[in-house]
């Protein structure tokens, strides 16, 4: 390894130019790649393609659409019926159905249609079916020997049976409607006849679709399927455009559901992101300045931006998206990449001050500092890329873009730093400087203290890492991206409003297949079920089904045979239908709408739903819809971040012995960060930081970040064991020198997340709390327990032994 540094640190010295050269080159043709990254914020980047209920879901969204969208309407009941506004009603959704992201578009108007186009068909065949039934009546009076009087009574009779029994069947008063007129649109008198009962409360296939008695009214919409979340602001920006030009009279409108909040979470997480990362590199700089004093002490920055330009090209290139959570990896890469270079700045100062030439200089810094940050990276890399044990795509690809991020870092700042330094100090003629910083000062000071105090350090290290682990299972757990966004989103607001007026929003929807999903077999056992589901889960609040549909309609029961069901089916609107069943008959929705709860309540209750399930031969029942995706992806990102955890130290552990051939090697850096990820539990918990989609992968980021700080210091613990300094000499040296820059490298790093603790976004204020303190335990447990460790560890060892064995 040795070797190879020293021939990239002749060519670097000898050919500064060459290496710009070809780092422009790169850059050029990574350039491309960049133009080639998508932004994936879909479904696919939360559950795999390959899963059933991802598949499941493509197959219930293609037939039935996604989630769903309102526009609620508020005003009096003569201004909804109106025969303007039903007009322009009927306008709107003809305008709102040609958008090709608008699967169907349903609404009151639709039942009035319905209702009035029913009424036209019935009045006809009622005439006929009338005239029957009072000409037999009067024919069987007659040859009774009634008389004619009689005879016209037993008529009146007859025709008021019928009518009764055709009320009941349709629910509306016929003989109101009768009176009414004419059954059309155009006709108020019979629209309010249809809708309103003699009191003016609305009859019973209104009061879901017109809520508060018609005080409101909705107008909704399902969402095609696969459509990422950075369109979803567009849609409904067109929607509500669409809704101002309809001409409504007197009645407001308001735009709300799951995809308008799906859109403002994008944003509001694209612009907290844009305006905290300029924020970070601000601050960044600040920290440079105050605690690296060297020359150019803000090169790393420029560096580090170059390196975090190769890594999207290379992303692009290999097909890995950016999602919402791959988005928050860009201040850790600055971070991360910032650290490399001060490293390799940091050193090589140091030998300029020792009074070699630059050319020395850089060849002794190249040949220590490369295969220590190296081996540090390769540890890191280790760590982050058992994130890809995880079942959410966008975790698999958070571990890939820091495993790819972190190597592109240490690559460029190792070939440019040093380039630069050539090209800058070429002329410039060494000599030794003997006086020390005031942060190596300190740092000596810290270290002796250190090796002084080596138990009662790790002692308390270990109490409070133990006091971590034990209360981590009492961490609490949001995972519902209502309370992770900004509370004071209008957007929010506008969806707890639309709440309080038509109930939950909440959906957990299942896809039923079958050769006829309206064979009354099928349709008893799901209404059944529903009944079964409603009784055991208080939180399911109503259920939507063909079940559901056909019992409505047929005063709660479910009818004996498939012809009485076909019979129901073909008076229901054809746009609330086709959000049911499918036109072929062998697939069907169920949708429950559920209460308000978080997404790991949803997630026991989608997991007894399941356990339920039973259905006759010949029908199969399974989970799907968006909601189905984001509880099952969110439960994958929270419940396997001990697996990763684990499986990271293990990882490092064997890549430090296969680097090292030496168990105390592979021990040292990696005990330390282990003490940490307690830590961070207990700071967690003290600081009442919920667990969430951004945070479950702290551990991975803890151990990628602490195992390089113990790695850097143990490297140069050993390079001083090498010069012939005892072990407490040689640990007092190694932080002092090398403390300074990892003191620098870990404050940048806390600065430039420290930004995200100021933003509106609960998901991203957390992340970035929970960074900045790990990073500065990470930073405290090089400092103080490795040392502590190698000293108590090594303490009995003879003299002769200096070097860590």
């Amino acid at each position: 390894m040795s070797r190879w540094f020293s021939f990239l640190a002749e060519k670097i010295i000898h050919s500064p130019k060459k290496i710009i050269s070809l780092v422009l080159l790169f850059t050029v043709i990574l350039g491309f790649g960049v133009t080639k990254v998508q932004v994936d914020l879909g479904q696919g980047t939360m559950i795999s393609h390959k899963d059933p209920i991802y598949k499941a879901t493509e197959e219930y969204q293609d037939q039935f659409g996604s989630d769903t969208l309102f526009i609620l309407l508020s005003g009096n009941q003569d201004d909804f019926l109106s025969t303007d506004n039903l007009s322009a009603i009927n306008k709107l959704q003809e305008r709102l159905v040609e958008k090709k992201e608008i699967q169907s578009v349903f609404s009151y108007y639709n039942i009035i249609k319905n209702g009035t186009d029913q009424a036209t068909n019935m009045q006809l065949k009622m005439k006929e079916q009338l005239k029957e039934v009072v000409e037999k009546a009067v024919r069987e009076a007659a040859s009774s020997g009634a008389t004619p009087a009689q005879q016209q009574e037993v008529a009146q009779k007859a025709q008021n049976a019928f009518l009764k029994k055709l009320s009941e069947q349709n629910g509306v008063n016929l003989k109101a409607l009768q009176e009414a007129g004419a059954p059309s649109i155009q006709n108020e008198k019979f629209v309010k006849g249809l809708v309103l009962d003699k009191e003016g409360n609305l009859n019973e296939m209104f009061k879901t679709i017109m809520p508060q008695n018609g005080e409101h009214a909705l107008i909704v919409m399902k969402i095609k399927g696969g459509i990422p979340y950075d369109k979803l602001s567009d849609i409904t920006e067109d929607v509500s455009d669409i809704t101002n030009e309809a001409g409504l009279k007197n009645l407001e409108t308001n735009i709300s559901g799951t995809p308008k909040i799906y859109g403002a979470i994008y944003n509001s997480m694209m612009k907290d992101m844009s305006i905290m990362l300029g924020l970070s590199l601000v601050l960044m700089a600040v920290i440079l300045f105050i605690v690296f004093p060297v020359k150019w002490r803000l090169l790393s920055l420029p560096v580090v931006l170059l390196s975090l330009f190769w890594t999207i090209g290379i992303m692009g290139y290999i097909g890995v998206p950016m999602s919402m959570v791959t988005m928050a990896i860009l201040p850790i890469l600055i971070g991360l990449g910032t650290d490399f270079a001060i490293q390799f700045h940091n050193r090589y100062d140091e030998e300029l001050k020792a009074g070699k030439s630059v050319k020395e200089a850089t060849m002794q810094s190249i040949k220590k500092m490369g295969p220590a940050v190296g081996i540090a990276v390769f540890a890191m890399t280790l760590g982050f890329i058992t994130l890809l044990i995880s079942k959410v795509p966008m975790i698999q690809h958070f571990g890939i873009m820091l495993s790819v991020g972190v190597i592109v870092s240490y690559t460029v700042s190792l070939l440019l730093m040093y380039t630069v330094f050539m090209l800058r100090d070429r002329s410039v003629t060494s000599k030794a400087i003997s006086t020390s910083s005031k942060m190596e000062g300190f740092m000596k000071k810290l270290a002796t203290f250190t090796v002084k105090k080596p138990l009662l350090l790790l002692s308390i290290g270990v109490v409070l890492s133990g006091s971590g682990f034990y209360i981590d299972h009492s961490l609490k757990v949001e995972t519902n991206i209502e309370k992770l966004m900004p509370q004071e989103a209008p957007e929010l607001k506008e969806l707890n409003e639309l709440r309080k007026i038509i109930g939950s929003t909440n959906e957990i929807s299942f896809i039923l297949k079958s050769d006829d999903v309206t064979n009354p077999k099928v349709v008893n056992w799901i209404a059944d079920f529903e009944e079964e589901q409603l009784k055991n889960h208080p939180k399911i609040e109503t259920i939507t089904s063909i079940a559901t549909i056909v019992k409505e309609a047929n005063r709660g029961e479910i009818p004996k045979t498939q012809d009485e069901i076909e019979t129901i089916l073909t008076q229901v609107p054809g746009e609330l239908k086709s959000n049911i069943i499918s036109s072929d008959r062998k697939t069907a929705a169920v949708s429950f709408t559920i209460g308000n709860i978080g997404m790991k309540e949803q997630a026991d209750l989608l997991s007894q739903i399941e356990k339920e399930i039973n259905p006759p031969s010949g029908v199969e029942m399974n989970p799907a819809g968006s909601n189905v995706i984001n509880i099952k992806s969110v439960e994958s990102m929270t419940e396997n971040r001990h697996l990763s955890a684990g499986m990271g130290v293990i990882a490092i552990i064997a890549g430090l012995l296969l680097a090292y051939r030496r168990w105390k090697m592979s021990l040292y850096p990696v005990l330390p960060i282990v003490l940490v990820v307690g830590w961070s539990s207990l700071m967690m918990f003290l600081l009442d930081i919920e667990i969430n989609p951004l945070t479950a992968v702290l551990a991975s980021l803890v151990l990628g970040i602490g195992s390089e700080f113990t790695i850097l210091i143990m490297e140069r613990y050993q390079e001083e064991l090498e010069n012939d300094l005892s072990r407490d000499e040689a640990l007092i040296k190694a932080i002092s020198k090398i403390g300074r820059a990892i003191t620098a490298s870990g404050l940048t790093v806390i600065a430039g997340f420290s930004t995200l603790i100021f933003s509106e976004f609960v998901m991203l204020r957390s992340f970035g709390i929970t960074t900045v303190f790990d990073t500065f335990l990470c930073l405290m447990s090089a400092l103080f327990i490795l040392p502590s460790i190698i000293v108590l560890v090594e303490k009995y060892k003879p003299e002769i032994n200096k070097k860590v064995s």
